[in-house]
């Protein structure tokens, strides 16, 4: 699952390749800035979906650990 954390940043490493390849920031300023904004967005959004579930897992593990190690 390591392997797609590194999926965004090859895809952000891709779209600056094309957006230089086009000459889109000289250009038009405001559709790479837009671009650039919109693309942030998804990233902030990825990483936060796929970091949900292991944070759920993970409270679920601390919950169930001090469920059996407390000594009532």
């Amino acid at each position: 699952m390591k392997w797609l954390q590194w999926v965004p940043m090859v895809a952000t490493l891709a779209l600056i390749y094309v957006l230089r390849w086009l000459h889109i920031g000289v250009t038009n300023f405001k559709v790479f800035v837009l671009t650039i904004l919109v693309w942030t967005l998804l990233l902030i959004l990825f990483y936060h979906r796929t970091r949900a579930g292991r944070d759920q897992d993970r409270k679920a593990g601390e919950a169930l650990e001090a469920g059996l190690s407390s000594d009532d």
